[in-house]
């Protein structure tokens, strides 16, 4: 998900105020467009995906809450926003409560809806700076009246580096991705096992998974069963960022296999997310442009349909 293989583009990716036009009677998805090829489909065209920047959904265990970045043209600006499914309509999208005017992104909701994790570059708390420094990892929990509570940083896993794109199973396993030393190549994938209190020392997810590029972004199953691993520009993709997907095998990890296209393409995929009801892949693709949501029915994606027929 990093673009051309830079730090610089690892750090930006997302932001802009969504271009809201009328919502369109849609549910979860919208109208088709040519540059979308069947059977993918824009998610609430002029409401969600607009002529703006839009990345990484993710959804409530409902379905009905759906929080995603947006970003700026050259990779600035990320903000976290939250739009609601009512009477089958996406509401315009608003500020996340979480969000700040430092770069906010990649949102991921736990699968029991209690917690959400997210990526930002504001200062760590006891920061002597108020500039925005790398990227850390953050969380907020549910409180008893639904709202979220003030946002915190992951306990035991933030390090100097990047950490960011953060995905978590139901019993609490973290991973996320780092360009911190000691990895395989520009940015590595890192799993992190949830304790009484925090979590344990970050553990490489090692060459099975990363390489010498860029693996910038992932999607855990709620069983922690599978992975669906962004990764840049490798040889044997289909071009850019494209996800690919992994299968637990005891405690390592089967080689990764390319979704192929359509999910695919010579332009920028990553940002997975599966819809709770296990039916639709989200993700985020740059065939328009800056980046738009988009869905596609799992049964539709061969790698994926052949897991719900195991």
């Amino acid at each position: 998900m990093m673009k051309n293989c830079t730090a610089l583009r690892a750090i930006a990716r997302l932001f802009i105020t969504p271009l809201a036009l009328a919502a369109l009677p849609s549910g979860a998805a919208g109208q088709a467009d040519p540059q979308i090829p069947e059977p993918l489909e824009l998610v609430a065209p002029g409401v969600v995906s607009t002529d703006g920047g839009e990345a990484f959904p993710t959804l409530t265990p409902d379905g009905t809450t759906l929080y995603y970045s947006t970003h700026e043209r050259g990779w600035t600006g990320f903000h976290i926003v939250v739009s609601h499914l009512r009477d089958g309509h996406w509401t315009l999208p608003a500020p996340a409560p979480f969000d700040t005017p430092y770069n906010d992104r990649a949102p991921f909701v736990s699968p029991d809806g209690r917690e959400l994790f997210f990526s930002s570059d504001r200062p760590l708390p006891g920061a002597r700076s108020s500039r925005a420094g790398s990227f850390n990892l953050w969380h907020v929990t549910q409180a008893a009246d639904g709202s979220w509570t003030d946002p915190k940083p992951v306990p035991g896993v933030n390090s100097s580096a990047n950490d960011f794109h953060p995905a978590v199973s139901t019993d609490g396993t973290l991973y996320f991705s780092s360009n911190r030393p000691g990895g395989h190549g520009l940015y590595d994938l890192y799993r992190a096992e949830r304790l009484d209190v925090g979590y344990a020392t970050p553990v490489n997810l090692g060459p099975e998974i990363n390489s010498e590029g860029e693996e910038t972004d992932v999607y855990v199953s709620p069983d922690d069963s599978y992975l669906i691993v962004v990764a840049t520009e490798r040889a044997d993709g289909v071009g850019g960022d494209d996800l690919w997907l992994t299968t637990r095998a005891d405690d390592s990890w089967e080689p990764l296999e390319n979704l192929g296209q359509p999910v695919n393409s010579p332009s920028y995929e990553y940002g997975p997310f599966v819809s709770p009801n296990g039916r639709y892949l989200y993700l985020t693709t740059h065939r328009r442009g800056l980046g738009d949501v988009v869905r596609v029915a799992i049964d539709k994606v061969p790698a994926l349909a052949a897991r719900g027929r195991e």
